[in-house]
C-alpha cells in the first residue's frame, strides 16, 4: 500500500495508525492524544471534547475546538449509494484520499473557496482503510440546506443566491464538475446581511472538464435542483416541493 504523502504533507505515525499531516498542525494533532487514555478514532475523539459541534452529513460530521485556530472538521469517509450499505467506511488504498486532496489544491489554486485539508489519519483494518479527513473551521457557516431550511427574508436570499451564482460561475469557468453538489455541500459564511461567502464541500466528488463550461454549468445545476426536490419531499428544507420551482428561478434567474 502507498503510503507517502502528497505535497505539502508528511508521513506521521499516530496511535491509531499512519496519518497524513500538514507540519503547521502535527503539534496540536499530537496533543490531542496525550489527554486520552485510550487510543480512539480521530473522530470518536473529537466528540469526546465538551465543546464540540455535531452537523449533519452522509455521516456525522464534527466540529472540534483547537486553541489558537478557528477550529477543526473531522469527517469520516463513509461510501454513498448501494454500494455504502456494503462497504460502509472500508477503502481500498489512499486514491480516495489522494484524490480529494488533489482537486482540493486545483479548486485553491482557481481561488474557489473551499476548505483546507489539515490532516487526513488511516486506520487499517484488514486488507482496508478506514479514512477520517481533518479540514479547517469556516466560523460563522452553514450549509445551503440548513440556510433554506430558516425561510429567510428575501434581502438576505437574494445576497446568499449572489453568491451560490458566483461559486457556480467559477466552477464552470475553470470545468469542475462536482457529482454529489447538493444543498449540504454549498457552504455560506459570513454575514447574510451583506455578503456572504459560497463555499464548496466534499470535494471528492469532483472531476475537471475544461472543454464546455456550459454543459459543466448545467450539469451542476441539475445537480443543486435534484437535491433540493429531494429534500423539500423530506420535509427538511423549509420549502415545499412546489415552492421549488420559485425558489429556483430567484436562485438561477433566466435572462
Amino acid at each position: 500500500m502507498n503510503l507517502s504523502p502528497p505535497a505539502g504533507f508528511e508521513l506521521f505515525r499516530l496511535p491509531t495508525g499512519p496519518a497524513w499531516v500538514r507540519p503547521t498542525v502535527r503539534k496540536d494533532l499530537c496533543s490531542l492524544w496525550q489527554k486520552q487514555k485510550s487510543n480512539p478514532l480521530f473522530r470518536d475523539l473529537a466528540r469526546r471534547h465538551p465543546g464540540h459541534r455535531t452537523f449533519p452529513g452522509r455521516a456525522p460530521v464534527t466540529f472540534l475546538p483547537v486553541s489558537g485556530s478557528p477550529g477543526w472538521v473531522v469527517r469520516p469517509c463513509v461510501h454513498g449509494g448501494a454500494w455504502g450499505q456494503l462497504a460502509r467506511d472500508f477503502y481500498c488504498g489512499t486514491g480516495r484520499a489522494r484524490k480529494e486532496i488533489h482537486y482540493s489544491s486545483q479548486l485553491q489554486a482557481k481561488k474557489i473557496p473551499t476548505p483546507s485539508i489539515l490532516a487526513v489519519l488511516f486506520y487499517p483494518a484488514g486488507p482496508f482503510l478506514r479514512i477520517d479527513f481533518v479540514t479547517s473551521f469556516v466560523p460563522e457557516s452553514r450549509d445551503l440546506a440548513s440556510f433554506l431550511s430558516t425561510r429567510p427574508k428575501p434581502a438576505e436570499r437574494a445576497r446568499a443566491f449572489a453568491s451560490v451564482r458566483h461559486l457556480f460561475k467559477i466552477c464552470a469557468q475553470h470545468g469542475f464538475l462536482h457529482a454529489d453538489l447538493n444543498a449540504r455541500n454549498i457552504l455560506l459564511s459570513g454575514s447574510f446581511a451583506k455578503k456572504p461567502q459560497a463555499w464548496l464541500l466534499d470535494v471528492d466528488a469532483v472531476t475537471r472538464h475544461e472543454a464546455n463550461s456550459n454543459q459543466v454549468d448545467t450539469s451542476n445545476k441539475n445537480r443543486l435542483l435534484r437535491s433540493l426536490l429531494k429534500r423539500a419531499r423530506w420535509g427538511d428544507l423549509g420549502y415545499s416541493e412546489r415552492e421549488i420551482p420559485a425558489l429556483w428561478r430567484e436562485l438561477f434567474p433566466q435572462r
